[in-house]
């Protein structure tokens, strides 16, 4: 397989997590189509941080920014830029 540029995949995830969660699947598979590797974040820190604690949610946005530090692309997804969105 040919090399793929990292994409950060940027969409909303707060409110309704499992409906967002969804959509951040549905985006980060059109990044891939695209032709790189997609990185969404949201999709992985959840998994073992809460959203609900402050601190841990904190950890995975800063996580995420070094993640972005490393993407060639930042692709915004959705009608709504979020608190989140907008520090990335």
């Amino acid at each position: 397989m040919q090399d793929r540029p990292f994409a950060f995949v940027c969409s909303p995830f707060r409110g309704d997590m499992e409906a967002n969660a969804e959509k951040a699947r549905e985006y980060s598979r059109r990044v891939y189509e695209a032709g790189y590797t997609p990185l969404a974040p949201h999709l992985l820190f959840p998994q073992f941080l809460s959203e609900h604690d402050p601190a841990e949610r904190e950890a995975g946005i800063q996580m995420g920014m070094e993640l972005l530090a490393q993407c060639s692309l930042l692709v915004v997804c959705g009608d709504d830029i979020t608190e989140g969105m907008a520090r990335e």
